[in-house]
């Protein structure tokens, strides 16, 4: 479909060039450089003259500065470009011996489309020139595609508007261009054809070109062309700086004149000398999303993914010597922590130093923090680490005040969600789990803490119950390695070496002009409550949640990608709607079953959470994720006893023999509670079984682990409910081996680019703190909202939210 919609564009400028008026004045157009580069393979500075969808297909911040030598003037003519991501700028003066000079002005834009092409367009003004070039402006387009396999082509139609010479309209011209390379990295064969409206094929002229790369970062070009003109060049790549020199003569040998080019990019490049080391600066705090909308205007986040994939790459990076790591409190979560922590430990296997600097700090982000080399905090600061808590709150009390009594239905004595709305305080089973899941996630957090200060598991204990601490405490005890604020770092602690931040480090992919594309390992995400597909939108609406809809669009998309060649389904959801669960279930196994699959868990791949990960060959989970709870429970409210406390009256009519089982005008008769309990138990057998057949296990040792039993990785791991300890990296590493990939990318899915995101929760708070309603109450009405939302629905969820801080 994209190839198709690209091909009819690309028609659709080719009749629009042909078809207008009568043929015109040709304007033949000056060089765009003072060298000859293929329209199919150009990027860069260079794209902004020669097709500005180039500048689409690498969005790098470069500069270029060009001087020509001819009959022994240097410099009479010259020429300057610079790029940021997408957009470019060029000048250049053109020096001429016996008529007026040019003066010439560029502005382009590019931008990507479709995976594999390049749109781009461009707006040139001669202020000054000989005869119809003076004061003319001009406008052109191009297009770009990257071919699967080596070859690539370009289009590009210049002077659009056609202006008027002597009232009479000017022609068109066409570029095409084609690129093969015969060797990746090594050796370029290209090709382009220039002609203009109404020119005939056979009058069309030709440019040939061969670029050879004998050793990464040199480059050496031959050029010839219809008239016999050869061209030859050497371009050198040094480290983000490059310079080279191209020579042309005719047909006769005669020289034509020398151009002297010199300019830098942000991006990395293959390079004749070593990269000199940096430090890499990465930040962690706030809202961490595992897919973040990502507009095409505003403010691009950064996910889970991006951060710990690219620590990763770092680690291996000989440019980056070390990294600074600055934490605040973070909504990470503990899987994640854990995961982020072993991506540390990883940077520092490779002989590389972490320095972290923390803010605010509290349990979580000490515990990353305790994997790093060193730790410092502020001069004047608190270092709450003071062990972890469970808090349960139940509303059974004072729903029963209001005249409000929920009437729930439960499979699985551990199923203890529903509690929290039925109970005043805990049942014995759920004060066990909550007792055991408490027990092994602190005996991992104890755990790391030890290993990464050094000391021992009754040392850290001891500390913990110490805490917590006032900075210089803190640093009497060992705990942190000395105190600092945050932007004296550079100057007092950290080493001389230059600093690159990880946005631009992320972003600072090693360029290259191959067109033979990397095959891609899908990363689709579910993350928040797996809801109902409502199927209404919202532009002002950011929040998150999982819903069939969008998963099915994700899995589609990825299915029909022909570059994807697997997919790592990263789950962090607590469940939710059962039935929606199970639509997402059905979307991943018709994926599962075109594509290699493994799951990677989060935070949380709980209950229904833990249903949509069965059609996987692989479960891969963090040892502090929170998994299982396989078990249903649902139900309804009673608000008899309110309406009678407000004195409110209600009349129930009823056509058929259950009509009236979910009204909220009584509790559930006998019969219809029977009813519901033997959805809940189709359900509950259905998901048991499904897990059985998944997991190799029989139905009652599934049964067993069951019943809405929660468990930590580790324990999953024990009791066979997941396959391995490991974290997303983990999981694309398994996928990658599996599949002999050795060169690959990671994409995300769903790709949540919309044009623009408003902030639909700062917004609802705004207007909140206008009426004078604080977030208590704002709180309590969405609280009431979730409990009718579920009313009567099947529901597979964790029975609680864990939260560590």
């Amino acid at each position: 479909m994209k190839m198709r919609r690209a091909t009819i564009l690309l028609a659709l400028i080719i009749c629009i060039t042909a078809t207008a008026a009568d043929a015109g004045q040709r304007i033949p157009m000056p060089g765009g450089l003072f060298y000859y580069r293929p329209a199919a393979s150009v990027f860069g500075p260079e794209a902004v003259w020669t097709n500005p969808a180039g500048l689409g297909r690498y969005k790098a911040h470069s500069w270029q500065v060009m001087f020509d030598y001819d009959q022994g003037d240097f410099a009479k003519s010259w020429g300057t470009a610079s790029t940021g991501e997408q957009v470019g700028f060029a000048y250049r003066h053109i020096y001429r011996p016996d008529e007026q000079d040019f003066n010439e002005y560029v502005l382009a834009f590019g931008s990507g489309f479709g995976g594999s092409y390049n749109f781009g367009a461009s707006y040139r003004y001669f202020k000054d020139g000989p005869d119809f070039y003076n004061k003319r402006h001009f406008w052109s387009v191009g297009i770009m595609n990257q071919l699967q396999g080596p070859f690539g082509w370009a289009a590009l139609f210049s002077n659009l508007n056609r202006g008027r010479i002597d009232g009479e309209r000017t022609e068109t011209e066409q570029r095409y261009s084609i690129t093969y390379q015969a060797v990746p990295d090594k050796i370029t064969l290209s090709a382009d054809m220039f002609l203009s409206t109404k020119t005939r094929l056979s009058n069309a002229e030709f440019a040939y070109q061969v670029e050879i790369s004998p050793k990464a970062g040199l480059y050496l070009t031959g050029y010839y062309d219809s008239e016999d003109n050869i061209q030859v060049g050497v371009k050198a790549n040094l480290a983000r700086y490059f310079i080279g020199t191209d020579s042309r003569t005719d047909n006769d040998g005669n020289d034509k004149g020398n151009t002297l080019y010199m300019g830098s990019t942000t991006h990395l490049q293959p390079s004749l000398i070593r990269y000199p080391g940096k430090r890499l600066a990465v930040g962690v705090g706030g809202s961490i999303p595992e897919n973040p909308v990502r507009p095409v205007f505003g403010r691009k986040r950064d996910g889970f993914a991006d951060l710990v994939l690219t620590v990763y790459r770092a680690a291996e990076d000989p440019m980056i010597k070390e990294m600074s790591l600055a934490l605040r409190p973070a909504d990470l979560g503990f899987g994640r922590a854990s995961e982020l922590r072993e991506a540390i430990r990883y940077f520092r296997s490779r002989d590389k130093k972490v320095i972290c600097h923390i803010s605010y700090p509290n349990n979580l982000t000490y515990y990353v923090g305790a994997a790093a080399d060193e730790i410092y905090i502020a001069p004047v600061s608190q270092l709450n680490l003071v062990g972890l808590r469970a808090e349960l709150k139940f509303y059974g009390g004072s729903l029963a005040k209001l005249g409000i009594r929920a009437d729930m239905v439960r499979i699985g004595d551990y199923k203890t969600a529903p509690e929290q709305y039925t109970q005043t305080a805990a049942t014995e089973e759920n004060r066990a789990q909550i007792n055991r899941i408490l027990d092994n996630l602190y005996e991992q957090f104890v755990d790391g803490i030890a290993r990464g200060r050094e000391l021992s598991i009754d040392s850290v204990t001891a500390l913990i119950d110490n805490g917590p601490y006032t900075s210089e405490d803190a640093v009497a005890a060992g705990l942190v390695d000395g105190l600092s604020y945050r932007d004296n770092m550079r100057k007092d602690i950290l080493s001389s070496l230059p600093e690159i931040s990880f946005h631009r480090y992320k972003n600072d992919t090693l360029s290259n002009s191959r067109f033979e594309q990397s095959p891609l390992i899908a990363v689709v995400v579910a993350d928040g409550e797996i809801e109902n597909s409502s199927g209404r939108m919202n532009p002002l609406d950011n929040s998150k949640a999982t819903t069939p809809s969008a998963m099915k669009a994700a899995f589609a998309a990825a299915s029909s990608n022909p570059r994807v060649q697997g997919v790592v389904f990263r789950v962090n959801s607590p469940g939710g709607f059962a039935l929606a669960a199970e639509e997402i279930f059905h979307e991943a196994d018709k994926a599962g079953k075109k594509l290699p699959m493994v799951v990677s868990m989060a935070n949380i791949a709980a209950s229904g959470g833990y249903h949509i990960a069965m059609p996987a060959t692989k479960l891969f989970a963090n040892p502090t994720s929170v998994t299982g709870s396989i078990g249903i429970y649902g139900g309804k409210l009673d608000l008899s006893g309110l309406y009678d406390k407000i004195e409110m009256g209600t009349e129930l009519y009823t056509r058929g023999r259950f009509a009236g089982m979910l009204t909220d005008t009584r509790g559930f008769s006998d019969e219809e509670r029977e009813k519901y309990y033997s959805q809940l138990e189709a359900f509950y057998n259905y998901f048991v079984e499904l897990v059985a057949d998944n997991r190799a296990l029989t139905v009652d040792s599934v049964d067993a682990l069951s019943r809405g039993r929660v468990w930590t990785g580790l324990e999953a791991l024990r009791n066979g409910l997941v396959d391995e300890l490991g974290g997303l990296k983990s999981a694309i590493d398994y996928l990658a081996d599996q599949l002999q990939l050795s060169d690959y990318r990671v994409e995300v899915y769903p790709q949540r680019r919309p044009w623009i995101v408003f902030p639909a929760r700062p917004l609802l708070g705004l207007a909140a703190s206008v009426f004078g309603t604080g977030s208590d109450a704002v709180a309590a009405v969405e609280g009431i909202s979730d409990i009718k939302q579920r009313e009567g629905h099947l529901m597979t969820r964790l029975p609680y939210d864990l939260i560590i801080e």
